[in-house]
């Protein structure tokens, strides 16, 4: 992730966002403007009482006619302006709210949809954790900024200019002294913002990392147990977390330093003006109901300038927040579907890949100029030694990556020229562990497809999971937890295995489906891919002797290069070698360590 992000590029990203609510946020503008002319009114009243009825009047006093009459204006007026302060508020909030929920939903929904599409390069570049809450945390933050900030900093900034007019229509003298100080704090606040948002930005960067760690640690915690790392990755969050501490109190400070400010400086504005306003009025240029006007508003000065000042350090916030969305948006590392891409009937599983090579980065090679054709309906084994560059040649048929050079053939189309959707339907992937959801054991069967319970039973049976299935306390039902713990690595495999059958592919790729099993669990296994096998196309990365003498061929893959190629008896019983290449007998593979 970038460390910083252009605010323009940022608003440029999350318009199309805010477009469609410009309805209900106009609707809140003009209940905004309807609560400033509320607060506006709302010392008017008393100001009329004050010079129509008690002003220059000794007490006690009789009320006139016409005195009664101005009463009850005064109280018509206090209960009027009451109404329409609560209607405005009610149709503010409605329509805030409203929009901040609608842009919520929209945006973590286009962030969410855009992570899906990005290629497999990023997610394994980008920490889990940090994505996690860009996609919740962070969206929220930028809808509710039009729910709780935008509102509060639009009636603050117009009831202030609102104040000054009136202030200026009453008196220019007096109303220059209770704005004076309004340029050098609208300066101070300008600054205060800036530090305020370089400080969320890092706060949030520490979050992300916070976030990710203890994503990581918890996902693992048998290995955090095991080698008695509790306190090293407790230490790691402690680090991060103090930091994150540090720069939340920073930024506490600048805001508390900016209101204690602004609240000093308010209090010496109504001290000068109530001094000379009583000047004013013993000079005939000031009646006691507009004093009140006047000391009414500049003692509520503090409060839209504390409310704007509070809710722009929220924006602040939140637009570190916004950026990190929009970094995420912009990304184009994107494995995309070319115009007119292929979308026909089912393959028949002619696989060819023509001179392929691949890097991950520029001085990282994985594969060199690898040949190989695998006809329709043939299975074919990939061994070497870890690293040797055979789980990406899987990752390649299923088009997970783009081949740096060379091409990926799907009977004789360019998958590159293949729709993604379509080419995902014609593969299946089987891996070292499956993967498996909250949810029922049926419900992970059917991942991603409409298949019934029959066509889940069928092909539980196929791969002989029916049985352990339903001895499970609600048999297809069972709700499974994170990971499907519970559950052995074999029964989670043969699971993965039905999953693969129930969406019927023409081509299988089968990477190290049998790594770290005992031997029961991988002959279970074993009878399982049997089955999946029958009638497809197939190519198994593996370091299992079994499975690779089940081949039709064995491709020996040593340093991203084919070696040797040919019969399983004679590459396994190394007649195939090419000169210079390893003469030691193939290794097992550790089962943790991660192969490219």
């Amino acid at each position: 992730m970038s460390p910083g992000h252009d605010p323009a590029v940022t608003r440029r990203l999350l318009m199309p966002f805010l477009k469609p609510q410009w309805p209900a946020l106009a609707g809140a503008a003009a209940s905004t403007i309807v609560l400033t002319l509320v607060e506006l009114a709302k010392p008017w009243p008393l100001a009329l009482a004050l010079d129509e009825i008690v002003r220059s009047r000794k007490q006690p006093f009789d009320l006139t006619a016409a005195d009664v009459r101005v009463l009850v204006i005064v109280v018509t007026l206090v209960v009027a302006i009451a109404l329409a302060e609560a209607l405005a508020d009610y149709f503010s909030d409605l329509w805030l709210y409203s929009a901040g929920e609608r842009i919520t939903h929209t945006l973590r929904i286009a962030a969410y949809e855009h992570l899906q599409r990005l290629s497999l390069g990023y997610h394994q570049r980008a920490p889990t954790g940090d994505l996690v809450a860009r996609v919740t945390e962070d969206v929220t933050s930028v809808g509710d900024l039009f729910a709780e900030s935008l509102g509060a900093i639009a009636q603050g900034a117009l009831l202030l200019v609102g104040m000054a007019i009136v202030s200026f229509a009453i008196d220019p003298l007096l109303a220059l002294v209770s704005f004076l100080a309004m340029p050098a704090l609208a300066l101070l606040s300008y600054r205060y913002r800036l530090r305020v948002r370089q400080g969320a930005r890092a706060q949030r960067a520490h979050e992300g990392e916070i976030a990710s760690l203890a994503g990581e640690a918890l996902s693992a915690m048998s290995v955090v147990k095991a080698s008695g790392s509790e306190r090293f990755e407790g230490e790691r969050v402690h680090v991060r977390s103090a930091e994150r501490m540090r720069i939340g109190i920073e930024v506490s400070r600048l805001q508390a330093r900016f209101d204690g400010l602004i609240g000093v400086t308010s209090a010496v504005a109504t001290a000068l003006v109530i001094g000379l306003g009583v000047v004013r009025i013993s000079q005939g240029a000031l009646s006691p109901g507009d004093l009140v006007v006047f000391a009414t508003y500049v003692r509520r000065l503090n409060s839209p300038l504390r409310s704007i000042a509070r809710e722009a350090t929220k924006v602040s916030r939140t637009m570190a927040r916004a950026d990190r969305i929009a970094e995420i948006l912009a990304v184009d590392e994107l494995v995309q579907d070319r115009p007119g891409a292929y979308s026909g009937p089912p393959a028949s599983g002619e696989l060819e890949l023509e001179h392929v090579t691949f890097r991950y980065a520029h001085d990282r090679p994985v594969l060199e100029d690898v040949a190989l054709h695998v006809p329709a309906g043939s299975c074919v084994a990939v061994i070497g030694q870890s690293g040797a560059g055979k789980s990406t040649v899987g990752a390649l048929i299923v088009r997970l990556y783009d081949p740096t050079g060379g091409r990926v053939l799907v009977d004789g189309l360019d998958s590159r020229d293949c729709s993604l959707a379509w080419l995902r339907r014609q593969v299946g992937v089987v891996l070292q562990e499956t993967v498996l959801f909250t949810g029922s054991v049926q419900e992970n069967i059917a991942y991603g497809t409409d298949a019934g319970h029959e066509q889940v039973v069928a092909a539980a049976r196929a791969v002989v999971a029916d049985e352990f299935i339903r001895a499970l306390p609600d048999g297809y039902d069972t709700r499974l937890g994170p990971h499907g713990v519970g559950l052995s690595g074999g029964q989670r495999q043969r699971i993965g295995l039905a999953r693969t059958l129930v969406r019927d592919p023409r081509i299988l790729v089968l990477d190290e489906p049998t790594t770290g099993l005992d031997a029961e669990n991988e002959a279970n296994v074993i009878s399982g891919l049997r089955a999946l096998m029958e009638g497809r196309t197939t190519i198994v990365m593996t370091h299992s002797m079994d499975l690779a003498a089940a081949a039709d061929r064995v491709i020996r893959l040593h340093n991203g290069r084919i070696v040797a190629q040919g019969p399983p008896a004679e590459v396994l019983g190394r007649g195939g070698l090419a000169v210079g290449e390893d003469p030691r007998p193939l290794a097992i593979a550790d089962p943790t360590a991660g192969e490219r």
